[in-house]
């Protein structure tokens, strides 16, 4: 139930969402910056009910959490985000599908919102840089961003 890589939007999320960390713009959405638990590694950013770090990112749900693992390119249920980023044993594997519409509407209105502070050719120049892991994914990325009519449209094309 992990992501086919060509299929994974998030591996061209999570290289925008670290350049967007070096320009200041996770912050400037209201993400605050904490250090990570484990005492090394990357900083978590949270903003509300959503969690990023550059092994995981998630967010609250109805009656828990959806959690996307990077390295194992999967997505997983929790009931509660004490552990974040480290996904616990009692994780719960669920379908790529689900988990991808469950974190859409936040990336979307995210894209959004930095299409419209950062202007058009913030993401095109990014996006024209991607590292080549990530490029397999542009079109899954474009087609999930893009979804419902997203004004990011002009971003991209």
């Amino acid at each position: 139930m992990t992501c086919e890589p060509a299929d994974n939007p998030l591996s061209v999320q999570f290289w925008l969402w670290g350049q967007d960390v070096l320009a200041g713009y996770l912050e400037a959405y209201g993400f605050q910056k904490y250090l990570n638990p484990c005492g090394k590694g990357s900083s978590i950013y949270r903003k509300g009910g959503v969690g990023l770090h550059s092994s995981a990112a998630w967010l609250m749900a109805a009656h828990g959490f959806v959690v996307y693992s990077r390295p194992s390119e999967g997505f997983f249920w929790l009931e509660d985000d004490k552990t974040l980023p480290a996904l616990p044993g009692q994780a719960i594997l669920v379908d790529c599908g689900w988990g991808l519409e469950a974190f859409g509407t936040f990336v979307q209105t995210y894209e959004a919102w930095i299409a419209q502070h950062a202007g058009p050719a913030y993401r095109k120049d990014l996006l024209r840089n991607l590292p080549i892991a990530a490029r397999r994914s542009r079109a899954a990325w474009e087609g999930w961003v893009l979804h419902a009519g997203n004004p990011v449209a002009a971003v991209i094309e």
